[in-house]
């Protein structure tokens, strides 16, 4: 095959290997040949960690690898004697998922990982009651607080306690994510922004925009729909901004009057979708009856169009702006929402498995403050195998990373002789667990992580040869996926080069 070579290398239990594995290339028979491989080497069952992300995954995996020895066995792959002792320790073969593996190390260090040495795991069942219960003295002191923190009291004006507690569930179900995401926009946004400068600054934008309507404000008010008290409303709030100078929008009343106002501009001048009106000018629900004479009604809609685009710029900008303001009040009520919810668990010995992956991940960070702990880990994980890298979140991938982290050129070598391995294999082409932060960029970050564990030459590998399609279906799949656009400026963006494309050969 033409992916020979990578496959390979790819179950060389002497090489570290990141290995991109298309659809149905058999990565799950590579993986298995890659854990037997280590056993034939000599490699005891429990020193090698082998990682996915299913319980059913992990048993069908399980179910391989005993197949797969049974089947190196009656072929003499194996030697009599080896395959007499595997025979004897199958039991030890675990294939395990991250969040077994995590809660496996909270139970066995618990006072390392400053956590309750008899914790229960949260039933899944019972964790969106707990949150729920979390979130009302969550809210009541926030409500509290509202009162003296006007961000704070931005958040309950501008999103409304519903909206807010669904989103608090969100942030808290993805905690380990939310406050890098949070805390990453708030850094690129201006510091000093409150609620008040947002409101002075899109109160002049949209001044600017009305000192250029064609024909001049005035007239084109007038041409308008006036015979509707709604527009005659609206109209005169126009009027009054445009007049003098902008108000200090010091108080929340004249912030949330402002508000108010903004919504109705951009239901006047902007679509349902946000796009500024063209000239037909419709959709608005006016009609010439409702203004002075059919040619007014003509001159206010050309007007308006004209007008339309610089308003929905200075309403964007103030969305903008508002949404640095609102970011720091949500980060403000999230910080105490995750407080009680982290108290509510606790007061019941209990963790979720969010807690769970956290906590591991920060024990691994200081086991280097408990020596022995640390050699008792290291003594017995000499080898890490990770399925399915491509739905790796980064919290999991970092707690991969520490497992391997002190594994240097011929550090740590077992008593087979075999230096420490890591294997990991994944297709960026099938990662669709986005909304539960996988994160397809660890690919490539992982991929320069092990390539500096040792010296020995670049680990990525492909293997792109399909079992499952026929030759003119390969074809098509190439054609199609060599078509998509890229986004070459990020990290996660999909990819389709020279490696992916399956071979097929077609007369």
């Amino acid at each position: 095959m033409s992916d020979a070579a990578a496959r390979a290398h790819a179950v060389d239990p002497l090489k570290n290997v990141v290995l991109e594995a298309s659809a149905g290339t058999g990565k799950t028979r590579v993986l298995v040949d890659r854990y037997v491989g280590l056993l034939r080497a000599g490699v005891e069952p429990d020193h090698i960690l082998a990682m996915t992300f299913t319980r059913k995954a992990a048993a069908e995996m399980r179910e391989r690898i005993i197949d797969r020895l049974r089947e190196a066995a009656r072929g003499s792959e194996i030697s009599p004697a080896r395959w007499r002792d595997l025979r004897d320790h199958l039991g030890d073969i675990a294939i395990s998922t991250i969040d077994a593996f995590c809660l496996s190390l909270l139970r066995e260090f618990p006072l390392e990982a400053d956590v309750d040495p008899g914790f229960d795991l949260a039933d899944e069942t019972e964790v969106p009651r707990l949150v729920s219960e979390s979130l009302d003295h969550a809210l009541r002191i926030c409500r509290a607080v509202a009162r003296d923190d006007d961000d704070v009291a931005l958040v309950f004006a501008q999103l409304g306690e519903r909206r807010l507690r669904v989103g608090l569930i969100a942030l808290l179900h993805r905690r380990l994510v939310a406050p890098r995401i949070l805390a990453t926009y708030l850094a690129t946004g201006p510091r000093d922004l409150t609620a008040a400068e947002a409101c002075r600054r899109a109160a002049q934008r949209l001044r600017d925009s009305l000192d250029r309507v064609p024909g001049g404000l005035s007239r084109f008010l007038a041409d308008g729909p006036v015979r509707s008290p709604q527009f005659a409303m609206l109209a005169d709030d126009i009027l009054r901004l445009h007049a003098g100078d902008p108000p200090s929008f010091d108080g929340r009343r004249a912030q949330a009057a402002f508000r108010a106002l903004i919504d109705r501009l951009r239901a006047y001048f902007l679509t349902q979708e946000g796009r500024p009106r063209e000239k037909a000018f419709a959709g608005t629900g006016f009609k010439a009856g409702d203004c002075a004479n059919e040619e007014a009604w003509r001159r206010h809609r050309h007007s308006g169009a004209a007008l339309a685009p610089p308003v929905a710029d200075a309403i964007l900008g103030f969305r903008r702006d508002l949404n640095v303001v609102l970011a720091r009040g949500v980060w403000r009520v999230f910080a105490v929402a995750l407080r009680q919810y982290q108290q509510t668990l606790e007061s019941r010995g209990l963790m979720d498995f969010s807690g769970v992956l956290e906590k591991a991940v920060e024990l691994l960070k200081t086991m280097d403050e408990f020596a022995q702990s640390r050699f008792r880990l290291e003594a017995r994980y000499h080898h890490v195998l990770v399925d399915e890298f491509q739905d790796t979140s980064r919290a999991q991938w970092e707690l991969v990373a520490q497992l391997v982290r002190s594994w240097g050129e011929g550090a740590g070598a077992g008593e087979e002789g075999l230096q420490p391995s890591i294997f990991i294999v994944g297709d960026r082409k099938q990662s669709i667990y986005g909304f539960r932060d996988a994160d397809v960029s660890l690919l490539d970050e992982a991929a320069a992580f092990i390539g500096g564990l040792r010296a020995e030459g670049e680990p990525r590998r492909a293997i792109s040869v399909s079992f499952r399609g026929v030759p003119a279906l390969l074809a098509f799949v190439n054609d199609v996926f060599g078509r998509i656009d890229k986004a070459p400026e990020r990290a996660d963006a999909f990819r389709y080069g020279e490696s992916d494309r399956f071979p097929s050969d077609i007369a």
